[in-house]
């Protein structure tokens, strides 16, 4: 082997950190953006929230001429007049020394006059006036385990009880098998009562010792000796050891806790959920009747909507049919899902594009109205000032660069964040004015690239605005990438956008016979009758998109 050594030059790409915060930024929604921004007013003393009226008047002559940052070619220029000025060496003569008040620091930061300081104290009295409330939120397990606690069930049954509750999953299903929650529960009954015998053994144990041995005796009464063997006697009457539990005992348990309060909770299987929700129904009619026959003996046959085959079973005919089915799609298949933790998501969007009444035009608004409006520090001017005559060490200096540079940076980011999201906004509303001023019918292909273009911008950068953001028009709220779509020729030859196609094809299936739904080949001519060339595994794929089931399923008794 021979050993060497050689030149050589590559071209590498690297990102600054300045560059990977703005496409941080980029990315983000309007809430994690304004998440995001709070977060550094609290860790950046150099940033500061004031109002709309207030950044209308406030001089921004600091920021008058934005840099442009398009990823990822993001240039930021130090402010070397800072370092200069500022932290410039000052002569020994003017320097103060303010080592006696290592807090002086601070009290220029954070000063306040006496004023201000009494107006927050006497709104916190009035605040601190008013009651706090506690909003009380119990669990579903924990109204499930009080139901419980009011059954009469011995102590083994209610260990059971337990064990099964908390192997409940969050839609309310139990997955576990019960036979292992069985060995678990008769592993734990073992130990609680080897606990209980070791205990009683010590006991006789110690009590044997103090009847042999002869000091012990001396040393105890008789009355004392006698209190002692009647209270071993009673421990040994009082000892209840409890038994193993069986799989019939757990079945029982189990079939007492899917009576509770939501009915079907604990089931195993949908059709077990099902059966026990119908079983709790009050009312008794006939409907209820057939449809519990139809849960428990003709699932199968229910659950792939083979009607045909209930209706020769159970001979019944299509209107007692119809009735029981009614009973069965009332009921609940996810019982847990009443417990959800999570609150119902609340889409904001990030553009609101409206009409203009007179010229037509269209105007495209960025919401950013959630966002506080930053500017710098006042306190800092204040230091700026102070800075000639106090002697700083360098870590000060350099912490108060760095702060100093990252607020101004981040204003200067979410400036070029809103300009770049309304040049991509504006291109995509060029490009679908049509759907604006017509609705979705009127949707076009679109993909990145053509965004690209038009913009400038690098692809990477178009999909990272595109990803997770929202615009509302006068049609509803949409997301972005709902206006990108590959596209299909019709009879004319003209590009026709898939989003458009998956519409028609759901309009298709809305207005089917629902006695006898349409097969894809079907919907495929029926496409065909409007213009739209089709294949029956596109159509397929499309439908399977739209989350919607094959034809035997969407069939129903009219």
């Amino acid at each position: 082997m021979k050993l060497g050594l050689g030149l050589k030059t590559t071209l590498t790409q690297t990102l600054t950190p300045q560059q990977i915060q703005y496409l941080k930024l980029l990315q983000l929604p309007v809430l994690q953006l304004e998440h995001q921004v709070m977060q550094e007013l609290e860790q950046n003393p150099m940033l500061e929230e004031i109002s709309y009226e207030d950044s209308l008047q406030a001089n921004d002559a600091d920021f008058a001429e934005t840099p442009v940052y398009e990823a990822p070619e993001i240039e930021v220029e130090p402010d070397t007049s800072y370092e200069s000025e500022e932290f410039a060496e000052i002569p020994q003569s003017k320097l103060i020394d303010d080592t006696g008040d290592p807090f002086e620091f601070y009290k220029l930061i954070w000063q306040e006059d006496n004023e201000h300081n009494t107006s927050l104290s006497r709104q916190f009295d009035i605040e601190d006036d008013e009651p706090f409330q506690i909003k009380d939120n119990t669990t579903l397990i924990e109204d499930l385990t009080q139901q419980v606690r009011m059954l009469d069930l011995t102590e083994e049954e209610f260990l059971i009880a337990n064990h099964i509750l908390g192997n409940i999953d969050n839609d309310g299903y139990l997955r576990r098998d019960l036979s292992e929650i069985v060995d678990e529960v008769n592993t734990a009954i073992a130990e609680s009562n080897l606990e209980k015998i070791n205990e009683l053994r010590k006991l006789k144990v110690n009590h044997i010792e103090n009847k042999e041995n002869p000091a012990r005796q001396f040393a105890l009464d008789n009355n004392k000796n006698q209190e002692s063997t009647q209270s071993l006697n009673k421990i040994e009457l009082d000892l209840n050891l409890a038994k193993e539990i069986n799989l019939e005992q757990a079945e029982k348990v189990l079939k007492l806790i899917q009576n509770l309060e939501p009915p079907g909770i604990a089931s195993r299987t949908v059709q077990e959920c099902l059966i026990a929700q119908c079983r709790a129904l009050q009312k008794n009619n006939a409907a209820k009747k057939l449809a519990l026959e139809i849960l428990e003996n003709a699932y199968e046959a229910f659950s792939k909507k083979h009607f045909h085959i209930i209706k020769k079973q159970f001979e019944v005919g299509d209107e007692y049919l119809r009735e029981a089915l009614e009973v069965i799609r009332r009921l609940n298949p996810k019982p847990g899902g009443v417990d959800l933790s999570s609150g119902t998501n609340t889409v904001i969007p990030d553009f609101i594009i409206e009409q203009d009444e007179e010229t037509g035009e269209l105007l495209i608004t960025v919401n950013d109205s959630r966002l506080p409006v930053l500017r710098l520090n006042q306190a800092y001017e204040k230091l700026k000032k102070e800075a000639r005559y106090k002697h700083f060490n360098k870590d000060t200096k350099e912490w108060l660069k760095t702060k100093y540079e990252d607020a101004k940076f981040l204003i200067q980011a979410i400036r070029q964040r809103k300009n770049t999201m309304l040049k991509v906004m504006t291109a995509i509303a060029g490009r679908q004015k049509e759907f604006f001023n017509k609705g979705p019918a009127a949707l076009k292909p679109l993909i990145y690239k053509d965004i690209s273009d038009e913009t400038g911008l690098d692809i990477s950068t178009v999909c990272r605005i595109v990803n997770g953001k929202y615009v509302q028009t006068k049609f509803g709220t949409y997301e972005l990438k709902y206006f990108f779509s590959e596209s299909l020729p019709n009879e004319d030859g003209e590009e026709i956008s898939t989003s458009v196609i998956k519409q028609i094809i759901k309009e298709i299936i809305d207005n089917e016979p629902k006695n006898k739904p349409y097969s894809d080949d079907k919907i495929a001519e029926e496409l065909k009758q409007k213009g739209y060339l089709v294949a029956r595994r596109t159509v397929a794929k499309y439908r399977e998109q739209l989350k919607i089931p094959v034809a035997r399923l969407r069939k129903e008794i009219v």
